[in-house]
């Protein structure tokens, strides 16, 4: 039996566009896995689409890859895939090699709180898409505040369900849009 799926219900999970276009992803099976909608995928990387050449990427909670995997296709110049399942990171890792992407990549398995607390390093762009109502979202976005770890002029891609929208730390953010998907909803954040 395979822990591996290349269907997300009745959406195929694929990368959307860029130099890996058209390409298969795959999901972990069973691990509560929720990979973004094809369609709020779509939305959400063509309102950054100018800020994505060259940029430095995390995506955080990353599942399958596939929001930081969508970035690089589209220009990003690196990202960082953190999540604290060993499952979900050899996943990230098989779509990387899929998307002829690995070179650009690099993946961490750690516990994302626990990685905002401990990496040196900063980011022009941030995914953030922890499990819905987990309670993370205060906790995640005042690290990345507190620790200065979204650079100047950054954003940070939040979604949430529409009824566990996280407070922005108030001060150096601001909220540049609100959109909602049907139960989902996508926050872009700037700094």
């Amino acid at each position: 039996m395979s822990i591996y799926k290349d269907k997300c219900g009745e959406t195929e999970l694929r990368v959307i566009s860029g130099s890996a276009r058209g390409k298969k992803l795959i999901s972990a099976e069973g691990l509560d896995v929720r990979p973004t909608l094809d369609r709020v995928k779509e939305s959400v990387f063509n309102m950054i689409a100018f800020d994505l050449p060259d940029a430095i990427v995390l995506d955080l909670f990353s599942g399958s890859g596939a929001l930081g995997i969508e970035a690089l296709s589209r220009g990003a110049k690196h990202a960082v895939f953190v999540d604290n399942n060993s499952t979900s990171l050899s996943v990230t890792k098989q779509n990387l090699e899929a998307t002829r992407l690995s070179d650009l990549a690099e993946t961490v398995q750690s516990d994302s709180i626990r990685y905002l607390k401990t990496t040196s390093k900063t980011f022009d762009i941030i995914l953030i898409d922890p499990p819905y109502q987990a309670g993370l979202y205060d906790e995640v976005l005042s690290l990345i505040y507190e620790r200065n770890l979204l650079n100047p002029d950054g954003l940070m891609i939040v979604e949430s369900a529409l009824d566990d929208a996280p407070q922005i730390p108030s001060g150096r953010y601001s909220e540049v849009r609100d959109k909602k998907y049907g139960k989902v909803k996508i926050l872009l954040i700037k700094a």
